[in-house]
Parts: C-alpha cells; sequence; structure tokens
C-alpha cells in the first residue's frame, strides 16, 4: 500500500469506529452534538480508501509505461521516416 493509501485507511478508522460509538448510542455525546458527524467523514474516507486502493495498479502500469517511454531514443533523421515533409525533392504541381 501507498502511504497515501495508509494515511486515508488510519484515518477512516479513527472516525469510522468512535462515530459508530456515538451514533449506537453506547458512548453518549452530550453537550457535543458535532461528534455524530466523525460516523459519515469516516465512511467518506472509507470511499476514498477503496478508489485509492483501486486505482494503486493503474497508476503502477502508467508510470511504467511512461518510463519505458521516455527511455526510447529520440531520432531526428529524416530519412528513418518514409515520406517525411522534409524531401529535398521538387515536385511540379499536377495540372490538367
Amino acid at each position: 500500500m501507498s502511504r497515501l493509501t495508509k494515511i486515508l485507511l488510519a484515518l477512516t478508522i479513527i472516525n469510522f469506529v468512535p462515530g459508530l460509538l456515538f451514533v449506537s448510542g453506547l458512548v453518549g455525546v452530550g453537550g457535543f452534538p458535532g461528534l455524530y458527524a466523525t460516523f459519515p467523514i469516516g465512511a467518506t474516507l472509507y470511499g476514498l480508501f477503496l478508489i485509492s486502493r483501486m486505482l494503486e495498479k493503474e497508476v503502477a502500469a502508467f508510470d511504467a509505461e511512461e518510463r519505458a517511454h521516455h527511455n526510447q531514443p529520440v531520432t531526428d533523421h529524416p530519412s528513418e521516416f518514409p515520406g517525411s515533409l522534409h524531401s529535398h525533392e521538387h515536385h511540379e504541381p499536377f495540372r490538367a
């Protein structure tokens, strides 16, 4: 897992578990109704964690493809490209 994925998982657990305790009524929040927001925040972070996990392989494949693309030699010689626009031949215009 990447660093971001681990952070999202930790934040999910930190928010989701206490939020579940507050919403279920096992722990009274008293005069702090804002603590009820920890449950939906945890659920949102869990969704971000799942998205991050799904995209890890795609990002790794894209990075490998980009590295392979940048490691290819660049050629500037016009003779290697058939039908190059840099041809030195002179063509007469077509007359019908």
